[in-house]
C-alpha cells in the first residue's frame, strides 16, 4: 500500500472507520471498547511497517479489553499489505488475476491474509451485507468517521479512470463564453478553490472542517453522530474527558466550540499564549491558530489546512 497512492472510500453504515497512515481499520462494538482497539492500532501504525507482526501487537486488546469488538484492518508490509479479521467482518480482495472473500469468524482468534502490491481494490465490510459501495468523491486522508465498511482502492495507470468512481459529465462551455466579463474557466474555478481549514493533533491526526464533530470517550452516543449529521472524534482514555466533552460546529467558514456541560471543563488558547480560557455552553470562535483543550489532549485550528 505504500508503494502507490490509494483511496479509501466510505459506505453508509453504523460502525466506525479510523484511518492512521496507510493503515485503515473498521470496527463494530461499544464505544470504550473501540476506543481502546483504536488506541492499539494507532500505536501499531508509528511502526515504519505496521502489517508486520499486527496479530500480535492487537492481540492483548483485541481479546482483552475490545474482546466484544468485531474488526478488520488493513497495514501496509514491505511487499504489499495485510487483512486481518475478527468476528462478523468480512473482506474482499482483487486482484487483476481475480477476487476473493474472507470472513472473520471463519478463524478460532484472527483471519489474516498477506495481499501483495499488485491488488487493486480491498474492500471491508460486515459479513451479512453484500460488497459496499463507498458513497462518491469520499476519500478519508485521516481521522475517524461513521461508516458501514470501506474500499481501498489503489491508483491504476493515468489512462485508466477510477472504477469507484461515478463518470464526470464534460462541461460544454458555450460559443462566446470565454469573451464574457468575469468568466472562468472550470480549471480555473477549481484552482481559485480555497484549501480547507482542519484540525490538527500534534501526533498529526487531521480533522477537515467540512462538517461539525462530536470529541470525548465515547462520542458515537451522542444524538448528532447517530443521526449522521456530525462525525465523532474518539480521543484516549483520560479521567478528566468525559464521553461526550465538546461539539465543534462550522457556520461561514467561522469555526466554534462549545462544551458539553463537562466537570473538568473545555479550554481555548491563541497562539503562544500561556493561559487558557475556559469555553461554556455558548459557542466561543476557535480563530485559525488558536488551540483547543480538553484533559491532555490538544487540537489547533489551522486555516486552508496549514502545517
Amino acid at each position: 500500500m505504500q508503494q502507490r497512492p490509494f483511496t479509501v472510500g466510505i459506505s453508509d453504515g453504523s460502525g466506525l472507520i479510523a484511518r492512521f497512515g496507510d493503515v485503515v481499520l473498521f470496527a463494530i462494538g461499544a464505544d470504550e471498547a473501540v476506543a481502546q482497539l483504536l488506541g492499539a492500532v494507532d500505536s501499531a501504525a508509528r511502526t515504519q511497517y505496521p502489517g508486520a507482526g499486527l496479530p500480535d501487537r492487537l492481540a492483548p486488546v483485541a481479546f482483552g479489553a475490545a474482546r466484544g469488538v468485531a474488526f478488520g484492518v488493513v497495514a501496509p508490509t514491505a511487499d504489499g499489505a495485510i487483512v486481518l479479521l475478527k468476528g462478523v467482518v468480512a473482506a474482499d480482495i482483487r486482484t487483476n488475476d481475480g477476487g476473493r472473500s474472507l470472513v472473520g469468524n471463519d478463524g478460532p482468534r484472527f483471519v489474516v491474509e498477506a495481499v501483495p502490491d499488485h491488488a487493486t481494490t480491498i474492500g471491508l465490510r460486515t459479513a451479512d451485507r453484500s460488497t459496499p459501495y463507498p458513497r462518491p468523491h469520499t476519500d478519508l486522508q485521516a481521522g475517524i468517521v461513521p461508516g458501514g465498511g470501506f474500499a481501498i482502492v489503489r491508483a491504476t495507470l493515468p489512462t485508466e479512470p477510477p472504477r469507484h468512481m461515478e463518470t464526470v459529465a464534460t462541461v460544454r462551455i458555450p460559443a462566446g463564453a470565454s469573451n464574457t466579463p468575469g468568466f472562468r474557466s472550470p480549471q480555473e474555478t477549481a484552482a481559485a478553490t480555497p484549501v480547507i481549514s482542519v484540525l490538527s493533533t500534534k501526533d498529526g491526526a487531521v480533522y477537515p472542517l467540512d462538517r461539525p464533530y462530536v470529541i470525548g470517550r465515547a462520542p458515537l452516543s451522542d444524538e448528532a453522530v447517530a443521526n449522521a449529521t456530525a462525525s465523532p472524534i474518539v480521543v484516549e482514555y483520560d479521567p478528566y474527558i468525559s464521553r461526550v466533552h465538546a461539539y465543534i460546529t462550522v457556520e461561514r467558514g467561522d469555526v466554534f466550540v462549545r462544551d458539553a456541560l463537562t466537570p473538568a471543563g473545555t479550554f481555548i488558547a491563541a497562539p503562544g499564549a500561556e493561559d487558557w480560557t475556559q469555553v461554556g455552553e455558548t459557542p466561543a470562535r476557535l480563530d485559525p491558530g488558536w488551540t483547543l483543550r480538553i484533559g491532555e489532549w490538544t487540537v489547533t485550528h489551522l486555516a486552508g489546512g496549514a502545517s
